[in-house]
C-alpha cells in the first residue's frame, strides 16, 4: 500500500468483489517495474495514497460479476494495465498507449502488489483481460506487459537484418530490448552498463559486448564496433540524463535513438547537442507503455518459446517481502523480480 513518498507498507484489506462487468484475479506474479520504485522514492503525479501499486500481473479468475461471460473460474491471465477508451483521437489512429483517457491499474485502480485485484469493468470491455497459453508459466507471464512495453519502442526503430543496435542500460528492460533486436535480426547489440553485475548477468545473453562507460569511453568503442560508422540504433533503458546525451554521440549518420526510459519526477530535463540531430540527421523517439492492441503478437512470440523470458526472472520474494524486492531494484540486483502474493 503505497501512502506517500517513502512510505509504503504491507496491510491488511478486505478482498475486493467483482462488481458488474467486472473480473476478481488471485494474482500469481506480480513483477516490480522501475516505475514502482520512482513512485515509492520520489511520487507519481497521477498516483495519491493510499493505493496499491503493482501493474506488470497475472493470476487466475476467482469470480466475474454479472454480464461476464468471457471468462470463468481458474482461467489463466494476464492483464494489460493500461485501459483505453477506444474512442479518442489516438485511440481511432490505433495509439492506445496514448489514448487521451487511459487509466492505469495500480495507478487509478488499486494493482496488484496483492492477493487479489479487482479489474475494471471498461478493462473487460475493452479487452485488457488476455488468457495466458499453456506454454507460458503464470511466473513468465507477468513479464508480457513489459516486453510489449518494449515491442512497442522498437516497432518505431526500424530494426531489420544486419543493424547495429547500441543499448544503454543492461537492466531487465535493456536485456528485453537485446532479446527483441536480435529476433529482429540485428548484425550486432552491444550494451553499456555501469552495474558490474549487470554486466555479468548480461553478457548471458545474446550480446556482442557489454561495456564499463565508467572505463571505456563510449565513443571511442563505438568507433572501433562499427567502423566509425555509429550505431544504426541506440535505445536508452535507463533513467539518466546524460545517456540521453550521450546516445546522440553514438549513434551514426541517418541512425535511429530512443530515449526509452523515463527520467525521474522531477529532474527530467537533459541537456542535448540538437546540432548532432541535425547534422546526423537523426531520428529521435519515444516510447511510452503499449496498448491492448499490440498484444496478440508479443503473446504469440513469447508462447513460441523463442526467448526464454524465465531467464529474467532472478528473485521471487512474497509479498511480505515487496519492499526488499524495491530495494533489490534500486540497488541494481540481479533482473526482474517477481512478488508471489500467496507464497
Amino acid at each position: 500500500m503505497f501512502r506517500g513518498v517513502n512510505d509504503a507498507r504491507v496491510e491488511e484489506v478486505a478482498v475486493p468483489q467483482a462488481g458488474a462487468g467486472e473480473i476478481l484475479v488471485k494474482v500469481d506474479s506480480c513483477s516490480v517495474c522501475g516505475t514502482d520504485v520512482r513512485t515509492y522514492r520520489h511520487g507519481h503525479p497521477r498516483i495519491r495514497g493510499p493505493r496499491v501499486i503493482g501493474h506488470e500481473f497475472s493470476g487466475t479468475v476467482a469470480g466475474a460479476g454479472p454480464g461476464v461471460h468471457s471468462f470463468r473460474e481458474g482461467d489463466r491471465v494476464m492483464v494489460v494495465p493500461g485501459i483505453s477508451c477506444g474512442r479518442c483521437y489516438l485511440c481511432q489512429k490505433g495509439l492506445q498507449n496514448l489514448c487521451e483517457n487511459r487509466r492505469i491499474i495500480g495507478f487509478d485502480y488499486d494493482g496488484a502488489f496483492a492477493g487479489y485485484v479487482r479489474i475494471p469493468a471498461e478493462a473487460v470491455e475493452m479487452g485488457n483481460v488476455r488468457a495466458v497459453p499453456e506454454r507460458l508459466s503464470l511466473r513468465e507471464a507477468c513479464l508480457i506487459e513489459p516486453f510489449t512495453a518494449v515491442y512497442n519502442g522498437q516497432a518505431l526503430l526500424g530494426i531489420t537484418p544486419g543493424v547495429t543496435v547500441c543499448i544503454i542500460g543492461a537492466g531487465p528492460i535493456g536485456v528485453m530490448h537485446a532479446l527483441q533486436a536480435r529476433a529482429r535480426g540485428a548484425g550486432m547489440v552491444v550494451m553499456f552498463e555501469q552495474s558490474a553485475e549487470r554486466r555479468k548477468t548480461a553478457a548471458a545473453f545474446a550480446v556482442d559486448r557489454v561495456v564499463d562507460p565508467q572505463v571505456e569511453d563510449p565513443v571511442a568503442v563505438t568507433k572501433v564496433m562499427t567502423g566509425n560508422r555509429g550505431f544504426d540504433v541506440v535505445i536508452v533503458a535507463c533513467g539518466v540524463g546524460a545517456t540521453q546525451a550521450q546516445a546522440l554521440h553514438i549513434a551514426g549518420r541517418g541512425g535511429r535513438v530512443s530515449f526509452f526510459a523515463g527520467l525521474p519526477h522531477g529532474r527530467s530535463e537533459a541537456l542535448l547537442d540538437t546540432n548532432l540531430i541535425h547534422y546526423k540527421q537523426l531520428a529521435l523517439f519515444g516510447a511510452n507503455g503499449s496498448g491492448p492492441n499490440q498484444y496478440d503478437e508479443t503473446i504469440r512470440f513469447l508462447a513460441a518459446g523463442i526467448v526464454d523470458v524465465s531467464s529474467l526472472i532472478t528473485a521471487q520474494p512474497p509479498l511480505d517481502d515487496v519492499l526488499e524486492g524495491f530495494s533489490m531494484v534500486e540497488r541494481a540486483v540481479g533482473l526482474k523480480v517477481v512478488v508471489h502474493p500467496h507464497a
